[in-house]
């Protein structure tokens, strides 16, 4: 599947993100293809709880990739390695798709862009 290219794509395109966040944009990602084509985009496993999520698979991909730790201002987060010579093969399809929700969650908060998930309809089908 394509979820290892989603990871990097989603940290280069971001500059760098904190796991948690990647975790829910992909969340929110296969919610995306469930409501469209009625099954998840990726194979990452969600263990779900009334408060949130987590993903076995989300911290395997990310030691797989040439990220490097960061914190600044307080803020720690994951970036791909200035000097990675990496290759991200996705479709133009889930390209547009991820650049679309990064658009429509930019601006949320930890606490919001979480919330959007768990009370989606499509949470328990994760």
């Amino acid at each position: 599947m394509y979820e290892k290219d989603i990871v990097a794509y989603l940290l280069r395109e971001c500059g760098g993100l904190h796991p948690f966040h990647i975790s829910r944009i992909v969340a929110l990602l296969d919610m995306k293809y469930l409501e469209e084509k009625g099954k998840k985009l990726t194979e990452v496993d969600y263990q779900k709880t009334p408060y949130g999520f987590y993903s076995n698979k989300i911290p395997e991909i990310l030691n797989e990739l040439p990220v490097e730790k960061v914190e600044e201002e307080g803020y720690k987060y994951l970036k791909l390695k200035d000097d990675a010579d990496l290759k991200i093969e996705l479709p133009k399809e889930i390209e547009e798709k991820i650049n679309e929700l990064l658009d429509e969650i930019c601006e949320l908060s930890d606490e919001e862009l979480n919330k959007r998930i768990i009370q989606s309809k499509y949470y328990q089908m994760l």
